[in-house]
C-alpha cells in the first residue's frame, strides 16, 4: 500500500525531476527536500516566476508536502489500506497547493498552468473531488 501511494504521488510530481537521476544510480526513496527543490525549479523554469513568487512557492510546497507526508504516515500507522483513502489525502493537499499557487501567479501564469500537465492533473483531481460530492473528509 505504501508503495502504491508513493508511486501514484511520484508519477504526478517526480518524473521530470527523478528520471535523469534514476538512470545514473540505483533506485531509492526520494528525499522530500529534493522533491520540493525539483518542483520549485520546474515551476520557476516553466512559468518564469520572479524571486518573490519563488519564495512563496517554496513556502507553499514546504508546508503542503510535509503536511501530505505527515497525514499519509498517520493514516498508514492507523492501518488504513484502502487506496481511495490515500487518494483523498493526496487530492486534499494538492488542491490546497493549487489554490495557493493561483493566488501568487499572475493571470497569464495561471492560464499557462491550467494548460500544462499540472493543469491536467488539477482537472482530474477536481473531477474526483466532484465525484465524491465535493466532500473531502478529514482523515
Amino acid at each position: 500500500m505504501k508503495r502504491f501511494f508513493l508511486l501514484l504521488f511520484l508519477t504526478a510530481v517526480l518524473i521530470p525531476v527523478a528520471a535523469p537521476r534514476a538512470l545514473a544510480q540505483e533506485p531509492q526513496e526520494p528525499n522530500l527536500d529534493e522533491i520540493i527543490n525539483g518542483q520549485i525549479e520546474n515551476l520557476t523554469r516553466i512559468f518564469k516566476l520572479d524571486e518573490v513568487q519563488v519564495f512563496f512557492v517554496d513556502s507553499i510546497l514546504q508546508n503542503n508536502y510535509k503536511g501530505l507526508q505527515e497525514e499519509v504516515n498517520l493514516t498508514r500507522k492507523s492501518g488504513a489500506s484502502n487506496t481511495e483513502t490515500y487518494q483523498i489525502i493526496s487530492d486534499k493537499w494538492m488542491n490546497r497547493t493549487d489554490e495557493a499557487l493561483e493566488k501568487i501567479f499572475t493571470k497569464e501564469q495561471w492560464g499557462h498552468y491550467l494548460k500544462s500537465s499540472y493543469g491536467k492533473e488539477k482537472k482530474k483531481r477536481d473531477k474526483r473531488i466532484a465525484d465524491r460530492g465535493g466532500f473531502q473528509p478529514s482523515l
